[in-house]
């Protein structure tokens, strides 16, 4: 029976129903992970690939110790699954629980299967296979980043009291323990330590502040202002904003609207142009953003993928584009200006003024039709 059970429907009886024979099969049997040329993998083998890649090692610092604890603890996430008192109450864990990253497969699944129309079955399940290798290297790098907090002596664990419930988060050593309340309260916003998964929220927001090597001051926070580091939009694409709903939208305006792209881009068609929009964005939230790697397997030339969503693009002094800014990045900065709820989130996250800026910009009105 298992073994011709979807992925998503595998996820499903995870997540909803504890079912211990699901998630064997998940691990036991399903080579659904690859990594650049090796023969398909099993969850744990994939893991091991990241713990002895480039990627990996740079995510820990070169930490071999943090090193291994983040292959474990991501091992962990997908395989810890409370057993169950008598009277039928989850068996409290030490460490994650499963379940809740089986759930956000499950949710942003479900928003995929929603933007994206598949064939067949079997395309169906190439494209949960891609979310879930995602979903697996995502949580990697937050284990590392967990670990190497761990294995740092300038990091220790503090006890966040929330409406009544506890968060254990790691904080720099710097912030005075009587601080550190207000400095999560001033950093972290919108906290529901009811929500699945929610202490992994704030410990990634926390690190990304540190990974920034950014320290706000207590007394300098005015409580109407938004925290938001100065950097270009495609840093910020990075956040967690992009992977939550921006990309579907950016690539979904963008297939409707296909006949505004370039001929080469055009030529993809609706589905493959979504498709790789949304690889792209989901690529820049792993951190694991190659852009020739994405323009070969759509088989689009270098020079046409650097034009659509290129890495780099110069800013001059003056904070305006030397090169011209690529299509995608451009569309997104359209996007966002667009839609109100975009618009709030791009301003929490500090990249409205750069919006406007490429909005401003006089490169922004190059022709979208131009010839490849």
């Amino acid at each position: 029976m298992y073994r011709r059970l979807s992925l998503l429907s595998l996820a499903e009886l995870i997540a909803h129903n504890s079912d211990k024979r699901a998630l064997q099969e998940l691990h036991n049997n399903r080579t659904v992970f690859s990594y650049r040329s090796s023969w398909p993998l099993r969850l744990a083998e994939f893991a091991d690939k990241l713990r002895q890649s480039r990627l990996g090692r740079k995510w820990c610092n070169d930490n071999a110790e943090a090193l291994e604890k983040a292959y474990d603890l991501t091992i962990s996430k997908f395989s810890n699954l409370p057993g169950r008192e008598q009277d039928g109450q989850d068996v409290k864990l030490d460490g994650p629980d499963c379940r809740y990253y089986f759930e956000a497969f499950i949710k942003h699944a479900v928003k995929m299967l929603d933007v994206e129309c598949c064939k067949n079955e079997a395309e169906r399940e190439t494209k949960m296979s891609g979310l879930l290798q995602n979903l697996v290297i995502r949580h990697f790098r937050l284990s590392c980043l967990e670990c190497r907090r761990v294995t740092d002596e300038l990091t220790r664990r503090y006890r966040w009291k929330v409406n009544g419930y506890i968060l254990t988060i790691l904080l720099p050593v710097h912030i005075p323990s009587s601080q550190c309340s207000k400095w999560l309260a001033a950093n972290v916003p919108d906290v529901d330590p009811s929500r699945p998964g929610e202490r992994d929220r704030v410990q990634a927001v926390v690190d990304r502040l540190i990974t920034r090597q950014k320290v706000i001051s207590l007394e300098s926070i005015n409580p109407s202002e938004k925290v938001a580091d100065p950097s270009y939009l495609q840093r910020e694409i990075e956040q967690e904003m992009t992977v939550k709903g921006l990309a579907y939208v950016v690539a979904d305006e963008k297939a409707h609207h296909i006949e505004s792209q370039r001929i080469a881009i055009r030529q993809l068609g609706k589905g493959t142009l979504r498709s790789m929009i949304c690889q792209i964005f989901e690529s820049l939230s792993q951190g694991t953003y190659e852009p020739m790697t994405i323009a070969d397997r759509f088989g689009l030339s270098r020079p046409t993928f650097t034009r659509f969503a290129g890495s780099r693009w110069l800013t001059g002094a003056d904070n305006r584009a030397i090169l011209p800014i690529p299509d995608l990045w451009l569309n997104t900065a359209q996007t966002l200006a667009g839609h109100p709820a975009f618009v709030r989130a791009a301003e929490t996250a500090g990249v409205l003024k750069h919006v406007q800026e490429i909005l401003q910009n006089k490169n922004a009105s190059r022709s979208r039709t131009e010839n490849e």
